[in-house]
């Protein structure tokens, strides 16, 4: 699941511009496999309509729906995958939030108890 971004220093700003990328990609696949399925559906009535009077053409109709299948079970797989690397992203992004807030509050408490001293 790690990819060569990993190994490199990256922004806060390129990362999120990442999972913002990530996730439109997964979206627009995941539609792709709705259409996908819709179609392979229409397909298999076709199919089963088709069969009394075309034996062949009813074979070729289901095979296109096997393959429509097989394509929108993949663009499926690979819309997760993608969701999933965002929410990997976007997890170092938010570590890295609480990490700074927590340098931050470390700074102010230093301020804090300098002043007291002055």
């Amino acid at each position: 699941m790690f990819s060569e971004k990993d190994l490199i220093e990256r922004s806060v700003e390129d990362m999120a511009a990442e999972v913002k990328e990530l996730l439109a990609e997964s979206e627009r696949l995941r539609v792709e496999h709705e259409k996908a399925t819709e179609k392979e559906m229409l397909l298999r009535t076709r199919s089963v309509e088709t069969r009394p009077a075309d034996a062949e053409q009813a074979e070729r109709l289901w095979l296109e729906a096997e393959d429509l299948r097989e394509s929108a079970r993949e663009n499926l797989r690979l819309s997760m995958e993608k969701r999933l690397r965002a929410a990997d992203v976007q997890h170092r992004i938010d570590v890295h939030d609480v990490i700074e807030s927590m340098d931050n509050s470390d700074k102010v408490w230093r301020k804090a108890a300098g002043a007291r001293r002055g």
